[in-house]
């Protein structure tokens, strides 16, 4: 259909108002929006415009389909993930009486839109299923208005049947329908008027149909709006037609005219998805589905008609109904199995609650599966994208990845992209890493930009990450530059490792132009930038994986672990800081289990790889980035632990015990080290082998020359002998050289150590010498002091920058506390201690240095007391008491202590005079009251007691009789100026002495009662609680600490106090000058290693041993989940026991019948045995008509897989009641309708068979019509019976109610025509040319081609022939040699009588064998008649049956050509001919012998 642009649309229409463009109206083409009221609040005026098409007729659908789909406001602007249509009917409807199960429906359709992009179609009425839609469909878009989620709303389309819409909600324009009663099936009196759904976004009208020809039509339709939207969905003209958007069908519930639409559906390949348990047509089907694995065709028919009576009571009351609604449920469930690849039928269980939230696991698995037989890689990468959208990792693995053909095809790189973009897919990428999916050809700069922009988890990154660590607004995009620069400076300052990310070669590598990178460092690189972004958006378990596939898996568990705990620092947020540290502690773990494994498997790689350095990491050692992090448990582990003991050493052995002393000893007198030290590291590494010397591909070592196998077979010859091992013992290892071993021992960080800690204990002692020692003689010292202390000063400070040079942890709290506090003390030192004023202020001095060694006395816990195994984790339990517990104690206690203090000054001494002093006396008493009571503070004074101290009550009065007054005076005992009249608290005139009273003792007993009984056990309380923490914890602490003393003195300078600020400038001298490349931290040179781990050796075994690991862990979390998988297990138990069990009745019943059947076969078989015994003295008419009939109950029917029901002996006869006798219906094509085109070959009711409802009736109104010709039935009305009676009074055969025949014979458990030509009888004649030769007799056969069987000459009697002249066309066909009687042209058909048959014959014979035989006029030839009537067939049923007439021929003998196909055959034996052809010679041969 063109489109019409916007400014133009309203003319556009005028001008084509007379064209109707293949059904869709003037008003459809332009999309109107029609007025429609609020059905929800119905006196609201204000209503919502809906755009709507209307399709007019079949022929509309095509236009209407690319209305929808290209049209200028198209209704599905992005190509969805797939189509969902469902049929639920309006009649049957049942609500359900659970809430939870109506809930479990609503939250299995919100979860299945919001994981697929869908396209969805319903009904679009206010009722039902369609209103569920509706309803979810709002709230979903009102939440994602509210959340400000991306994406709208699906485009959810009603596709209406007019005949159903309530008249009010017609849009103006329609018409509506005069009469919709007359468009509804058997339910008609049940149908009802319904409103449209108001929260659809589009409708659908369709014209005014029954609901059964809407249902078609609207098939019709979204079928062709899937053609569009794949073909609009491809990428470019070449791949037009390759992108299939898969459609899928559910069926909930639904009414018995939406078989049609079911059956439509698997016509056109589209998967329907049954509901088991929702009511409806939809349990009718899915019970179909089930027996018809277990049931055969009788019983399934059966079964089936059961169900849809118990379902859809109207149904007994219509006998065709019910044959067509069976024939129809079979034909859906043969075209469900068309092919053997494709299933289009699939059921799941509505009854159980958890199966909704598994709606899209629906939609997937039928897609997958109804796409079998045309499996192309863009169906493989479109299922797959839908499994990774669904979250369905079973599924994809079991129906896709691991099923041929769909295993064969390469893994999209679109479908792993989208595992990276949508959260918890990391089952999607572990599959992908595992196919050895090339990470370094997908992932460029751009590629991760993408990520980082397009993930659906927008909460962690944005919020705590890009929000609150880079402090860039929600708002702002993400740019390249946050790639290019901003991504390393994050990890930087989450980590400390610099310039982790090269974009250059990331992108280099993906675009496939660096070839200056191999490519197991680019496979590298590309996984260390997927692990970054996994742990920006806080993806554990991706994380997880990718160090399960990383070469470097130890070193990328370390480096997870160090991103994880640079966030929980950097995030505010409480609950996510503390699951971000139990992230950290996890990834600490699975680093710790690397290197147990590792060191478990081979010792020599996982003692090898502490000390190889990374260069992605700068150059960093796996020890240094676990000790950068504060990874206290990988420190702690005891491998680590076992080679810091070896690294402290520097690798040098020391013979017996107090191996500090002795090589701390060799280091200062040098020729202890021959005695007590070996050197192990320093032994002479044997040569690499030449590439002549290493041993070919093939694994031979071949010998260049005859010398070098002679040698070859000596050194055999000594190993066999033993001499090697003698050599071995005798081995002398020569000692390294001098230089090398001073150097090594020097190197080590223990004697670093030792040095550094006795130079300090020297320095201690200088300076307490230095206090007690007279300021104003001994300059020297206080120079010597100064000296000293500026060294140290200068070390904290060259090791400080050449610690960032290395981009090693340094510690600025600890580290700028001892740079503030020696710089103070150094400047201080110096002013009042050395400079030439300094003996101005010499207390002042003093006072600075008692400073300074309280702070280097106390220094030397952190910095010597920590090596001791004993002492260490002692003090780092009480600096954790100190620092925490004291802390908490004084915030607990300072309420206590400010209000007591204050208390005893006002109630103790009340009249202390309010000088500053008071306050003094106040802290004092709170403060020191702490540490011991003053147990004299409340004591009695003599002093105080003084009649000149103590106050009288008169003393108060200004007017006392005896005129002492008292005057206030202050401390110095003068009078103050205070009035007489000021209120005096105490009891004496001296504030001094203590106010005793009752308040006095109730204040200090609390105080004391609270101080003493309770906060100083809180305190205790405090230290225990903190001791039993650090029983767990303290070792491993102590052992980090350990860990950090070691690499900070194996960082150190090997010169010795007070030179070693020397030794700090020579190395950063020397790291300027190296290149750029090669900068970086690592151990002390001769201990570390380049990280060389990209050989084949390293990679295979890291990867295999992380391979191996999280097998481990994921067969533990397995085990752990084990009761769970047991209980479903046990519940699947049950559920297929419960199957089982219905499975055994139905088999118990089978057995019952089969019994029943065995019996009765052995009733059959000995007649048939008799019959065989006695068959050669039985008559002609014996064998044709026995009774009961046998071989027209024979199972199966011939050339078919049809099987007849059984039916006994006794119950053959019509006369006798047989209840529930339902056989199946079988009408296959015979010769004749072949050639007519008629009907097919599958099962028919009476109105689809040959004969109408109109010939039937017209039959019964003429008794007997069936058995007299009628000029008023067609041709295709059977023929009158030959059967007659024993007075030739031929018989007339019964009709049932519905018209049809029945057999004369009885019942033969098959209904139909059967392969017969007519329902009724069917005529057959049979002609027996024979002739006598001597004593014998001679008779004709014909034999049939292709496989040659001898018949005897014989043929049907098709319409408007007699018996007589198809008879004397036998007689011609075999007269001339031919296989076909109309080969000549002949009519027979005026032949009506034995006689006229006798002189067209006679005339026939004379005619043709007048010329081969001699005198043939005189000799004699006879015709007769032998029989005539019911014929015993396997082709008989109920309602067709065949009758025989045998004519015998006796002419002279004559000779016939050997090449014809009819044969003199002499009588002697019947075999070769079939029952009833060797009965008919049997019984001539027999008159011929009397």
């Amino acid at each position: 259909m063109p489109r019409i642009p916007n400014g133009n649309e309203e003319d556009a229409v005028k001008n084509s108002s007379t064209t109707n463009l293949n059904g869709i109206g003037e008003h459809d083409r332009q999309k109107n929006a029609y007025q429609m009221k609020d059905l929800h609040a119905p006196g609201n005026s204000r209503g919502q415009k809906k755009p709507f098409l209307r399709v007019l007729d079949q022929g509309g659908v095509p236009v209407a389909a690319k209305e929808i789909v290209l049209g200028s406001s198209t209704w599905i602007p992005e190509a969805p993930d797939a189509l969902v249509t469902f049929i639920t009917g309006n009649v049957h409807f049942d609500q359900w009486r659970r809430d939870d199960f109506r809930s479990a429906l609503q939250g299995g359709f919100i979860k299945l839109i919001n994981s697929l992009n869908l396209a969805i179609f319903d009904d679009g009425m206010h009722y039902g299923l369609s209103k569920v839609l509706g309803d979810v469909v709002r709230e979903e878009e009102m939440l994602k208005k509210i959340t400000t989620t991306k994406g709208g709303r699906p485009p959810l389309i009603g596709i209406v049947n007019l005949n159903r819409l309530r008249d009010q909600d017609y849009p103006d324009d329609m018409i509506r329908p005069d009469d919709a009663s007359s468009i509804f099936t058997i339910e008609s009196e049940h149908a009802v008027k319904l409103p449209l759904d108001p929260n659809h976004s589009h409708h659908v009208f369709l014209p005014n149909q029954s609901y059964r020809e809407a249902g078609l039509t609207r098939v019709a339709l979204e079928k062709a709006i899937q053609e569009e939207l794949s073909i609009r969905a491809s990428t470019d003209a070449s791949e037009a037609g390759k992108r299939v958007i898969p459609m899928v069908a559910f069926l909930f519930q639904g009414e018995l005219d939406d078989l049609e639409r079911v059956k439509a559906y698997c016509e056109q390949g589209i998967p329907v998805v049954v509901m088991e348990g929702c009511g409806g047509l939809g349990d009718v089907l899915s019970a179909a589905i089930s027996d018809s694995a277990e049931m055969d065709g009788n019983r399934l028919r059966s079964s089936i008609d059961q169900k849809l009576h118990k379902t859809f009571p109207t149904l007994k009351n219509s006998e065709y109904g019910s044959v067509d609604t069976i024939n129809l449920v079979l034909d859906i469930l043969t075209l469900s199995h068309g092919d053997r690849h494709a299933l289009l039928l699939s059921v799941v269980n509505c009854r159980l609650i958890d199966t909704f939230a598994s709606l899209n696991s629906a939609v997937l698995k039928s897609a997958i599966n109804s796409s079998s037989a045309r499996a192309s890689p863009e169906l493989f990468a479109s299922f797959l994208m839908l499994a990774v959208k669904c979250n369905k990792p079973d599924v994809a693995t079991s129906m896709l990845l691991a099923r041929p053909p769909w295993c064969n095809m390469e893994l999209p790189v679109q479908a792993f992209e989208m595992a990276l973009i949508l959260p918890g897919r990391e089952k999607f990428v572990d599959f992908y890493l595992l196919q050895q999916f090339p990470v370094r050809k997908y992932l460029s700069h751009l590629k991760l930009l993408k990520l980082f922009r397009e993930a659906k988890d927008r909460q962690f990154f944005p919020e705590h990450v890009w929000e609150g660590i880079l402090r860039y607004s929600l708002t702002q995009p993400i740019q390249p530059e946050f790639i290019v620069a901003d991504l390393n400076k994050l990890i930087s300052k989450l980590t400390g490792i610099r310039d982790y990310i090269d974009v250059y070669e990331l992108s280099a590598s993906a675009f496939g132009e660096n070839t200056s990178v191999d490519v197991s460092t680019a496979e590298r690189k590309a996984m260390n930038a997927l692990l970054v972004f996994a742990a920006l958006f806080n993806r554990p378990n991706l994380v997880k994986v990718l160090i399960k596939y990383s070469s470097e898996p130890l070193l990328q568990a370390l480096f997870a672990e160090s991103l994880y705990h640079g966030l929980y620092r950097n995030v505010s947020h409480f609950a996510m800081s503390e699951v971000l540290q139990f992230t950290c502690n996890q990834f600490a773990q699975i680093a710790t289990d690397l290197l147990d494994k590792a060191v478990t498997v081979s010792p020599i790689r996982g003692h090898g790889i502490l000390t190889r350095r990374f260069p992605d990491f700068n150059n960093k050692t796996p020890l240094e980035i676990a000790y950068d992090t504060n990874n206290k448990q990988f420190v702690a582990h005891t491998n680590v632990q076992s080679w810091l003991d070896q690294y402290y050493f520097n690798f040098v052995k020391v013979k017996g015990a107090w191996d500090n002393l002795k090589l701390f000893l060799s280091a200062i007198f040098i020729f202890p080290m021959y005695i007590w030290l070996s050197f192990p590291r320093l032994r002479k590494v044997p040569p690499v082998p030449s590439r002549d010397d290493i041993p070919s591909q093939d694994g031979v070592f071949r010998p260049k020359s005859a010398q070098d196998a002679e040698k070859i077979l000596a050194k055999v010859q000594r190993i066999q002998a033993g001499e090697q091992a003698a050599d071995r013992s005798t081995e002398v290892v020569p000692r390294p050289p001098f230089m090398e071993m001073l150097r090594a021992v020097w190197a080590a960080p223990a004697v670093r150590f030792y040095t550094w800690h006795m130079f300090y204990w020297m320095f201690l002692i200088l300076i307490c010498v230095d206090i007690m020692l007279p300021p104003c003689r001994f300059i020297g010292v206080d120079i010597a002091v100064f000296v000293l202390t500026i060294s140290m000063w200068c070390e904290i400070v060259l090791r400080t920058v050449y610690d960032m040079q290395r981009f090693r942890r340094v510690h600025w709290v600890e580290r700028s506390y001892d740079l503030i506090s020696q710089t103070v003390f150094n400047i201080l030192f110096f002013l009042y201690r050395i400079a030439p004023y300094r003996y101005d202020h010499p207390f002042a001095g003093r006072v600075i240095l008692a400073f300074g060694i309280v702070y280097y006395c106390y220094r030397v816990w952190g910095w010597f007391y920590y090596m001791d195994k004993t002492i260490g984790p002692l003090i780092r339990v009480t600096v954790q008491m100190f620092r925490l517990d004291l802390s908490r104690w004084i915030v607990l206690i300072a309420p206590f202590l400010i209000s007591t203090s204050l208390i005893f000054m006002g109630v103790i001494n009340p009249d202390w005079p309010a000088t500053g002093d008071d306050w003094r006396h106040a802290f004092y008493r709170g403060i020191f009251n702490l540490f011991g009571a003053f147990n004299n503070e409340l004591e009695y004074t003599p002093a105080c007691e003084n009649p000149g101290t103590k106050v009288s009550p008169n003393s108060y009065l200004p007017s006392a009789p005896n005129g002492n007054r008292w005057i206030h005076k202050n401390r110095t005992g003068l009078a103050d100026g205070q009035p007489d009249y000021r209120c005096w608290s105490g009891d004496y005139n001296n504030y001094n002495c203590a106010t005793i009273s009752f308040w006095s003792y109730f204040f200090v007993i609390q105080y004391y009662v609270f101080l003493k009984l309770g906060m100083g056990n809180m305190l205790t309380a405090f230290y225990v609680t903190r001791n039993i923490a650090a029983a767990r914890q303290g070792p491993a602490v102590w052992k980090y600490h350990r860990c950090r003393i070691i690499l900070d003195y194996a960082t150190r300078t090997s010169l010795p106090p007070p030179f070693y600020a020397l030794g700090y400038i020579y190395k950063m001298i020397r790291y300027c000058m190296k290149p750029k490349g090669s900068k970086g931290s690592h151990l002390s040179s001769g201990v570390a290693t380049t990280g060389g781990n990209d050989s084949g050796d390293s990679f295979t075994y890291w990867k295999g041993l992380a391979l191996e690991y999280f097998r481990g862990k994921e067969m533990q979390e397995n085990m752990a989940n084990m009761p769970r998988q047991q209980l479903d297990m046990l519940t699947g138990i049950q559920d297929d026991l419960t199957v089982l069990s219905k499975k055994l009745a139905a088999a118990d019943r089978k057995i019952l019948d089969v019994e029943e059947s065995t019996k009765q076969t052995g009733v059959f078989m000995q007649d048939t045995a008799g019959h065989v015994m006695h068959k050669k003295q039985a008559t002609l008419a014996e064998i044709a008509q026995p009774w009961p009939h046998k071989l027209a109950r024979t199972s199966l029917y011939p050339g078919t897989t049809v099987a007849r029901t059984f039916i006994p002996n006794d119950k053959v006869d019509w006369k006798e009641p047989l209840d529930d006798y339902r056989p199946e219906q079988f009408d296959g094509k015979s010769a004749k309708d072949k050639i007519a085109g008629s009907a097919d070959d599958r099962p028919r009711s009476r109105k689809n068979s040959d004969i109408s409802r109109k010939d039937s009736a017209l039959n019964l109104q003429h008794v007997g019509g069936y058995n007299r010709a009628d000029s008023r039935i067609s041709d295709a009305v059977p023929l009158p019976s030959w059967i007659t009676t024993s007075d030739k009074v031929p018989v007339d055969y019964s009709v049932n109610e519905y018209g049809l025949p029945l057999n004369p014979f009885g019942r033969t458990g098959l209904q139909g025509r059967g392969s017969l030509q007519r329902l009724g009888p069917n005529h057959k004649v049979f002609f027996a040319i024979t002739n006598r030769q001597g004593d014998g007799f001679r008779f004709i056969v014909h034999q049939v081609p292709p496989k040659n069987i001898s018949l005897l000459p014989q043929s049907v009697v098709g319409n408007e022939e007699t018996e007589y002249g198809v008879a004397c066309l036998i007689l011609d066909a075999f007269l001339f040699d031919s296989n076909s009687l109309s080969g000549r042209d002949q009519d027979f058909s005026d032949i009506r009588s034995l006689q006229s048959m006798y002189d067209a014959v006679e005339k026939q014979v004379k005619g043709r064998l007048s010329s081969i035989i001699e005198n043939f006029d005189r000799k004699p030839i006879s015709l007769r008649e032998v029989y005539r009537g019911y014929c015993d067939s396997p082709l008989n049923t109920d309602n067709a049956w065949l009758e025989v007439v045998v004519f015998q021929l006796s002419l002279p003998a004559f000779g016939i050509d050997r090449f014809t196909s009819y044969k003199w055959r002499v009588y002697s034996s019947d075999a070769g001919l079939p029952d009833f052809d060797a009965a008919i010679v049997r019984q001539l041969a027999t008159e011929y012998s009397l």
